[in-house]
């Protein structure tokens, strides 16, 4: 009996999953069809240890969210594998494009243009990712201010 109980219960996860599946599935392709997409700028030097993270943190969201996704990796002089592991990420199917110079444009005329900015040279810089804040939140705010 325990064991009919739990084939069951097997069953129906699987299904539930399958349909959650599909449901993403469905809202990625009429995304790429409305031609929206999510574009990041990623700003870099010598950052090999974290880089890999932020585009698959990005990709993630992207996926959760069923819109394309496109990030220009610009790296600024870096003496490490930065832009070595930024590559094999693009041979391997992620939609990267890269840049080895970063340009002199404002941060305000570069976003406005191509995406969201993300600066890795800054420290100390706080970065609001879309995929941590809920729709009707207040992002990190609180009634009693800052956590």
């Amino acid at each position: 009996m325990v064991a009919q109980l739990i084939w069951i219960a097997a069953v129906y996860s699987s299904a539930v999953a399958l349909v959650h599946v599909l449901h993403i599935r469905e809202k990625s392709r009429q995304a790429r069809e409305s031609g929206k997409w999510i574009q990041y700028i990623l700003i870099t030097r010598n950052h090999e240890s974290v880089v890999e993270w932020y585009i698959r943190a990005l990709t993630f969201h992207a996926f959760l969210t069923g819109k394309p996704l496109r990030v220009l990796v610009m790296d600024d002089n870096s003496s490490d594998t930065t832009m070595g592991i930024v590559s094999r990420m693009a041979r391997s199917g992620c939609s990267l494009d890269m840049a080895t110079a970063v340009p002199a444009l404002g941060q305000e005329e570069m976003s406005k243009s191509q995406g969201i900015i993300l600066d890795l040279r800054l420290s100390g810089q706080t970065v609001r990712w879309p995929m941590m804040q809920v729709d009707g939140s207040r992002g990190s705010k609180s009634k009693h201010g800052d956590i």
